[in-house]
């Protein structure tokens, strides 16, 4: 096994606090370090050249591709390993890292990304770190800066793979502070970009992701939801049009086409998230996130027209939304260690098996599938939800009321629990109570269709009376 080189290519701008920790973790691991500084004024230099980094001052302009390219340009080794400051690499012998730069197939690889956070737990990803050194891979995008656009065409045209591995980076900024600051900049960034580029569909999504709300992958009709909107659909129009083929090298377009979906359902503008979905479920057919979108479209679907569909058209939209539950329960990968995945092939497709079997009026099936999912999570709201309007449809509204109020116990952020524990508030004559919670609905969920509803019957009243 012939040994391989490899350069550690970083960029940082007064990160004296953490570039020791990040060049530590891969000291016996590369061969070269290059740190590309965009204007420190601490000793993130004098640390960095103390571990025996080479450091390049490129003035920072905005752009995130740059600054890496920077890097790549100087790097000599045979392959480039890519850290943040805030970073570092779990621990990993030598020898094993070898293994991986000397397998013929692979031109890169995706590592596992932890990003630790303070107001929640840890989200994993997976992420191009380590790649083969060549000119032609270079980072595009001068925000959320990506290499695998380059990368994937690259390895195509040399027969090789980009490839999952075990290896595992730890990132350590995201404290709430820094948080903040970097989506500001973000911000600032992208609307930079949407300016320059007003062709280019990749800044209005990020723009879009930057602003959006969700709860699991329910995106929820916050304020700024109907900017979201807007951003992903100048996105939307545009990939669009690049074709079936097209849309299968956008490696963000799952995530695009999910997104529309999911806003558009939180407004209750089902029918047309069904058309979106349907268009990238041909394109897509295994991706979880367009599955599950899929699954829940047609659910609000369902929910939206009980008693308009005719017996059999019911039947069939529930027995295909089963089989896509099957589907996507067969995603599961066993060892996986995205908890968001895990949720999305595990947990979230109790919620809709309990949701159909209600809209078939099986309420026993409908509990246990609710209790299967609170099993496997007890703060699951959505689960909470579901157990509530099994026991409104049972007719025991007392019940009922006590879990809608279990569900925004869990989480506030559950629009669906404040519109329904309203609505029946209303039915049962509490009116106090429904209009404390309808107060609510309009502070958390100002751009709900309902608000905007029931705001134009009160300004109808008013008219009226006046």
């Amino acid at each position: 096994m012939r040994r391989k080189t490899t350069t550690l290519c970083i960029i940082a701008k007064n990160e004296e606090a953490t570039i020791g920790m990040a060049i530590k973790s891969v000291l016996a691991l590369v061969d070269e370090m290059i740190l590309v500084d965009t204007g420190s004024t601490d000793n993130t230099r004098i640390i960095a050249e103390g571990y025996g980094a080479r450091v390049l001052d490129v003035p920072w302009e905005d752009d995130f591709s740059l600054a890496r390219n920077a890097a790549l340009e100087e790097a000599t080794g045979d392959w480039i390993l890519v850290l943040d400051a805030d970073e570092f690499l779990e621990p990993i012998r030598p020898v094993e890292f070898q293994r991986l730069l000397n397998d013929q197939q692979a031109g890169g690889f995706r590592l596992r990304v932890s990003s630790g956070r303070e107001d929640g737990p840890a989200r994993l990803s997976l992420s191009v770190r380590l790649f083969r050194s060549d000119p032609d891979l270079r980072y595009i995008y001068p925000i959320h800066e990506q290499i695998e656009p380059a990368l994937e065409r690259w390895v195509a045209d040399q027969g090789l793979a980009v490839l999952d591995s075990d290896l595992t980076v730890i990132h350590d900024g995201q404290r709430l502070e820094r948080l903040i600051q970097g989506r500001e900049r973000n911000l600032r960034i992208l609307r930079k970009a949407l300016l320059a580029h007003p062709q280019e569909p990749y800044f209005p999504y990020r723009l879009a992701c930057e602003s959006i709300s969700l709860l699991g992958a329910e995106v929820l009709p916050v304020v700024g939801l109907k900017s979201v909107l807007g951003h992903l659909h100048q996105s939307w129009t545009r990939v669009e049009g690049l074709g079936p083929q097209g849309l299968r090298d956008l490696i963000w377009a799952p995530d695009l086409g999910a997104k529309i979906s999911s806003s558009l359902l939180a407004v209750d503008r089902v029918e047309e998230a069904r058309v979106v979905i349907r268009k990238l479920a041909d394109i897509y057919p295994d991706d979880p996130r367009i599955l599950l979108q899929s699954i829940a479209a047609d659910t609000q679907y369902l929910q939206f027209k009980v008693g308009e569909l005719a017996d059999q058209t019911t039947a069939e939209i529930i027995t295909l939304a089963r089989r896509k539950l099957n589907r996507l329960r067969s995603l599961a990968k066993a060892e996986s260690d995205d908890p968001e995945l895990r949720r999305m092939t595990d947990l979230y497709p109790l919620r809709y098996e309990g949701e159909l079997a209600l809209l078939e009026g099986h309420v026993s099936d409908a509990v246990g599938f609710f209790e299967q999912a609170l099993g496997q999570d007890p703060s699951y709201s959505f689960a909470w939800l579901g157990m509530a309007e099994c026991s409104r449809f049972a007719g025991d509204n007392k019940r009922a009321l006590k879990l809608y109020l279990r569900t925004i116990t869990e989480s506030e952020h559950n629009h669906r629990a404040w519109l329904r524990g309203c609505d029946l508030m209303r039915e049962m004559d509490f009116r106090d109570n429904a209009e404390s919670w309808w107060r609510k609905v309009v502070t958390l969920f100002p751009e709900h269709p309902e608000v905007a509803r029931q705001r134009s019957r009160e300004n109808d009243r008013e008219t009226i009376s006046s």
